[in-house]
């Protein structure tokens, strides 16, 4: 089987993502200009570090076992996996919210915005993990049209209740509890659209063809599921270190840079990514190599984001003032630091993907953990907040380098 030509039914399904993506980011940034107004940045900090913890706890939840519905495998049930996840995400949440319970009673390490409001945090971490079932099982279907909404549905959810959280001057409280309501608020939306007997034949999958897909995709949860939250955590280790070292309003500007820069980026390369995962699982499982997708998809990240990224390097310490006011320049700072970070983050992260395709995961549970150990020192080492975002954007741009290297290997189908 042919690659798809890319000019054409590949790049209809990234415009039907990226439609709703960008109706995604625009409500985000509109909510923004709201939430710096109506929240401090002590506030807002406080409220990352806490998200933080679901989002760290939100690559847990469901064990990775999404990546399987995109596996290279003839003989699998996606309808199986599906209740597998919901299972997993499930019991993995009351354990977890477990285990923080117990923790903030005998050890002062758990932040206490996180012990404070530790069951919001379980209803969001098993939210988030059947968000990620539900754009994962739309991409399966190639519904890319209701996937882009989806995502519009979130961000607008969200957007709602942390406004009006603000507007009754919630604080902290409103940005968690909108956070939650959000989150739910999507799925049940998302939940109409599926398909009635399919997730009937999802809910009669027995226990013994649970445990029969458990095993044959074992290699998620034993090398994707550590890798991935290795990643996770070295994402979201930076913000949890600037609070506990500079206090939370440095969290709060660093949030505001990667709500505005991280988010809208992960979320446009997602949607190519929402594309090229399927399109590059198929040609893999039939012609044993997804090289020719890998390299074009490559080539047109790389040209497409350049120029708006060079653009920013010169303009964005003004534009993050005039847009959110004096007292959020600091947080321009912080993002013209980490461009080099941002643009290898958005050309990569899609490509990735084949890592998971030619089940790799061992190559990819290595690079994590140097990028850990990376993110750990450079924060702890440093003195200043400016000179750990520097360093801590260098190199992780030079981890992005070798990321794609990896991810073209595994794109070839070589067998190792």
């Amino acid at each position: 089987m042919e690659c798809l030509p890319l000019k054409s039914e590949f790049f209809k399904r990234v415009a039907q993502v990226l439609l709703g993506t960008m109706g995604a980011q625009l409500i985000s940034l509109g909510v923004m200009l709201l939430l710096v107004r109506l929240y401090t940045p002590a506030e807002l900090g406080l409220y990352n570090v806490w998200f933080s913890f679901a989002t760290i706890m939100a690559v847990v939840v469901t064990g990775r076992y999404e990546l399987a519905l995109f596996s290279g495998a003839r003989d699998s049930s996606p309808q199986t996996v599906v209740k597998l996840i919901v299972v997993v995400a499930l019991t993995a949440s009351v354990l977890m919210t477990a285990c923080l319970v117990v923790a903030s009673y005998v050890s002062r390490s758990v932040p206490g915005v996180v012990a404070e409001y530790v069951y919001a945090l379980a209803l969001l971490v098993f939210g988030l993990g059947i968000n990620k079932l539900c754009l994962s099982v739309l991409a399966l279907q190639q519904a890319f049209r209701r996937l882009g909404y989806f995502k519009m549905a979130v961000a607008l959810s969200i957007a709602i209740a942390q406004v009006v959280a603000g507007l009754f001057e919630i604080g902290v409280p409103g940005l968690i509890y909108g956070q939650v309501a959000g989150v739910f608020l999507a799925v049940v939306i998302a939940a109409k659209w599926f398909d009635r007997q399919w997730l009937r034949e999802c809910s009669e999958a027995s226990f013994d063809q649970l445990k029969a897909s458990a095993r044959h995709f074992s290699n998620f949860p034993k090398y994707s599921l550590p890798s991935d939250l290795i990643n996770t955590v070295s994402s979201q280790l930076p913000m949890i270190l600037l609070a506990s070292r500079f206090g939370a309003e440095t969290a709060g500007w660093f949030g505001l840079t990667i709500k505005m820069m991280g988010a809208p980026i992960t979320l446009l390369a997602s949607s190519v990514l929402d594309v090229f995962k399927e399109q590059a699982a198929r040609d893999y499982r039939t012609t044993g190599t997804c090289l020719p997708i890998f390299t074009r998809t490559a080539a047109l990240l790389a040209a497409l984001s350049l120029p708006p990224f060079v653009a920013f390097w010169f303009l964005g310490e003004w534009a993050f003032g005039a847009v959110f006011g004096a007292e959020w320049t600091e947080s321009g700072r912080y993002a013209v630091l980490m461009v080099p970070l941002f643009y290898l983050r958005f050309v990569v992260s899609p490509l990735s993907y084949t890592i998971y395709i030619a089940e790799k995961q061992k190559l990819d549970l290595l690079w994590q953990t140097v990028l850990l150990i990376l993110t750990v020192s450079t924060f702890y080492w440093s003195d200043s907040a400016s000179v750990a975002i520097k360093v801590y954007s260098i190199g992780y741009a030079a981890m992005y380098v070798i990321y794609f290297l990896i991810s073209r290997y595994c794109a070839k189908g070589v067998t190792a």
